[in-house]
């Protein structure tokens, strides 16, 4: 299977910025309303994809161009957020963006986004087929303006299996208080107290404040527009991730992650085994993990005191959407059905080594029997879990992780108790949140 690293960015640009015509005339299409080659409709798409990653939407088109005679389909890939942004802003938009879920929520305020409710509804499309943990993230204000066209998962604990066996455990640990266990013993010092090798940190290789709440159970906002991110369950995530610095020290773990190599670089600490156990997303160590391979497979830990939350974790989909001044909205509506259809969704998650968002297809033995895609069994399996959540889409999103970034730093850092840090997120955010509720 092909590596497909992608980085995920959590802070998507707000500004929207002048068009630039000469950059922009590509993506107006042949001519205004207008068919394109042949009598055909041509339209534009959009993609942030770069290189080999751009190559499994460039081929699922070609072959939607081929089906029929009435629409073809321009693509341009690499495209970034700040592209997209340009385009969709101006006067020359294309017909279909796909890019990071989280653009969607801002992007909607500024009017640059078409809601898809109305499409919905006249065709009775079934959005019930689509994981639901991936469609939420297509809402705002509960109105969905998007669609996913496959996802990213972070439900798993990836460990040294080597470190395993030398410290003489024979098995993953199956609770957090197992993990935290499981971390002293395969924490090492030197003779000057200097840490050699950690069992996990549990901000490596970023702070991460939406999947360790989704682990407990929490939330960031209800029903009413009320953020909850101060609630029992988002404290209880972040004091657990206290303890580790409590129990090793905060100069000792920052001194040691200074010095254990990068993620996925030659000096990886997973493969050289500095670092024991690290939250495993799908696409990281494709071509280390498995049978007779170094890094082991494991579902990541839940609350010894909550086995209800067994099969937790975090969502993050790939967005497609139709952006508001699109010139051919109905022919871009049939394209994102086209590429939520099955056969596209499973050669799809083939050739890009990611989870199709069709829960039909989860089952399907071309990717379950499929050795090509063995490496996504688990995650296969696991996607069909009731507990995978996600951080909510909205237009102040960026605002609001950005800030629970802040605070949670401070608290890992024991500048502040978690309920002082997650209350000053609430205090902060709430009259941001107020201002644009509906």
């Amino acid at each position: 299977m092909k590596k497909n690293y992608r980085k995920r960015s959590f802070h998507a640009t707000l500004l929207l910025v002048l068009a630039f015509s000469v950059v922009l005339s590509a993506c107006s299409g042949s001519k205004e309303g207008g068919p394109g080659k042949g009598g055909k409709v041509e339209i534009q798409l959009w993609s942030s994809a770069t290189g080999d990653g751009a190559k499994p939407i460039e081929a699922a088109i070609a072959k939607f161009n081929e089906s029929q005679d009435d629409i073809v389909v321009k693509t341009l890939s690499n495209q970034d957020h700040q592209k997209q942004l340009t385009a969709i802003s101006g006067g020359n938009a294309p017909d279909i963006i796909i890019t990071q879920w989280n653009n969607i929520g801002p992007w909607s305020e500024a009017g640059a986004v078409k809601s898809l409710e109305e499409f919905i509804k006249r065709d009775g499309y079934d959005t019930g087929q689509i994981i639901p943990a991936a469609l939420e993230r297509m809402k705002v204000d509960d109105e969905i303006y998007g669609l996913p066209i496959s996802m990213s998962m972070a439900n798993k604990l990836f460990y040294n299996k080597e470190v395993f066996e030398e410290a003489g455990l024979t098995a993953p640990p199956e609770t957090l208080e197992e993990l935290f266990e499981y971390s002293k013993r395969l924490t090492k010092k030197d003779d000057k107290g200097n840490i050699t090798q950690m069992g996990f940190i549990p901000d490596y290789p970023w702070i991460d404040n939406v999947f360790w709440p989704i682990i407990f159970n929490g939330s960031w906002v209800d029903e009413n527009g009320k953020l909850t991110a101060n609630q029992e369950a988002n404290v209880k995530a972040i004091d657990y991730q206290m303890s580790y610095y409590k129990e090793f020290g905060q100069e000792s773990i920052d001194k040691f992650k200074s010095g254990m190599g990068g993620l996925q670089t030659p000096q990886d600490p997973i493969l050289t085994g500095k670092l024991a156990m690290i939250i495993g997303w799908e696409n990281w160590y494709v071509d280390d993990r498995g049978e007779g391979k170094d890094v082991g497979v494991a579902p990541f830990p839940y609350p010894a005191a909550n086995p209800e939350l067994k099969g937790s974790g975090m969502v993050s989909p790939i967005a497609m959407f139709i952006p508001s001044k699109a010139k051919h909205q109905e022919e871009a509506w049939k394209v994102l059905q086209y590429l939520l259809s099955e056969d596209v969704q499973i050669q799809y998650s083939i050739d890009f080594g990611s989870i199709p968002v069709l829960t039909k297809a989860l089952d399907n033995p071309k990717l379950t029997q499929n050795e090509e895609t063995k490496v996504l069994w688990e995650y296969y399996e696991s996607a069909k879990s009731p507990n995978l959540k996600g951080f909510p889409n909205s237009i102040y999103i960026n605002e609001y992780l950005q800030t629970l970034n802040e605070e949670t730093e401070k608290a890992l850092k024991g500048q502040l108790t978690a309920q002082e840090a997650m209350d000053n997120v609430v205090n902060k955010m709430q009259p941001i949140a107020d201002k644009y509720k509906k």
